[in-house]
């Protein structure tokens, strides 16, 4: 791959639905900046550490959890460096998540159990494993993790076809489950999360009729967590849940029609009440990972082809809107998160020769 190239390519699904704005949306764009590639793996999952900092979470040819630190120099991504668990996992789903800029946790699937694993980064990205390690027993299969805050994180996990809640915290360098144990939540699948800050998170799964169900949760001063309130939408077959401004929450999904509609949702932080605000459809996809992008949602999803198709979506204080989008690589799985200096974004994907590429993305939009 040509590690400078910058495309200023429309995907087609985002471009569908920008044409009738071409005028007005002249600013807006999704830009392919540079990237580069690991090793075979088969899960993959990627954190923001700090400003110019990600780390990639991957299953290796090996079948162990890798941590890989990459920097951005603002012209290239470097490997900076990377660490191997001991022990072998199953191909299921792995997470990862930056607690500070020195510590990571992944969480992986060992014998049908949630591996929660804390990691070491030094100053210049060299990766330590292992701080410690845990395991809670739901019979887990998927895995997501998000951070609560320094200290803490959430992670959900399905269980016989539910979604399961537990919350775990760093204390004198060990991770331990706290809350009293797992909390058992709403019959679904393909569970998802997002902290909201570190009393709120939502949670996204596929429920029981096989539609989109999100659930609020608070955490009290104890450490005491409550299931508030359900919202519900369509039929879904794939989907993901990011953070965004004050309150939002953005649900990409993969609707009945096997296109990506994009649903807007405020949460009420006193009552918990979820309410859905606008949605916008684009073209067909496969699979769909949510992050931000600055101010704006990014998604990151595998498009009819099998490319990986990175977007911005745009908010005028009302509506969700749809931006522009790029084109990269075919891939089997994508992630995304924030390289949180500016407009950009960083995708992990599995290609489709089965290896790890990291890719650096800018993207703007002016309604």
């Amino acid at each position: 791959m040509n590690m400078n190239r910058k495309v200023y390519t429309a995907g087609a699904g985002l471009l569908a639905a920008c044409m009738t704005a071409a005028t007005a949306s002249a600013q807006n764009f999704m830009e392919f900046q540079y990237g580069a590639s690991a090793g075979a793996v088969s899960q993959v999952s990627v954190a923001n550490l700090k400003p110019n900092w990600v780390a990639t979470g991957v299953l290796n040819s090996a079948g162990k959890v890798e941590l890989i630190t990459w920097k951005s120099n603002g012209h290239a991504l470097l490997r900076k460096g990377s660490a191997t668990s001991p022990i072998v996992v199953q191909n299921a789903s792995v997470a990862t998540v930056a607690l500070t800029p020195n510590l990571i946790v992944t969480g992986a699937i060992y014998l049908n159990t949630l591996q929660v694993i804390p990691w070491k980064v030094s100053a210049t990205g060299v990766v330590t494993c292992c701080l410690s390690e845990a395991l809670l027993f739901t019979d887990a299969s998927f895995v997501r993790m998000t951070k609560l805050s320094s200290e803490s994180l959430v992670a959900v996990t399905d269980s016989d076809g539910q979604l399961v809640v537990s919350i775990w915290a760093m204390v004198d360098g060990e991770i331990n489950l706290v809350s009293g144990g797992p909390i058992s939540g709403p019959v679904g699948t393909l569970p998802a999360v997002a902290a909201v800050n570190a009393n709120w998170f939502v949670t996204a799964i596929r429920n029981g009729a096989g539609n989109l169900q999100l659930d609020s949760w608070s955490i009290n001063e104890v450490g005491t967590v409550s299931h508030l309130e359900t919202a519900s939408a369509g039929p879904v077959s794939e989907l993901d849940i990011t953070a965004w401004d004050s309150g939002h929450v953005a649900t990409p999904v993969r609707n009945s029609a096997g296109d990506l509609e994009l649903i807007d949702w405020t949460l009420n932080q006193t009552t918990g009440a979820i309410t859905r605000n606008s949605s916008v459809t684009v073209g067909a996809i496969g699979q769909v990972a949510a992050s931000t992008i600055g101010p704006l949602v990014f998604t990151a999803s595998l498009n009819s082809s099998g490319n990986v198709d990175a977007g911005v979506w745009g908010y005028d204080g009302a509506q969700i809107e749809a931006g522009h989008s790029a084109l990269e690589e075919t891939a089997t799985a994508v992630a995304a998160t924030p390289l949180s200096t500016g407009l950009y974004s960083v995708t992990a994907s599995r290609t489709a020769a089965g290896d790890l590429q990291v890719d650096v993305w800018s993207g703007d939009y002016v309604p």
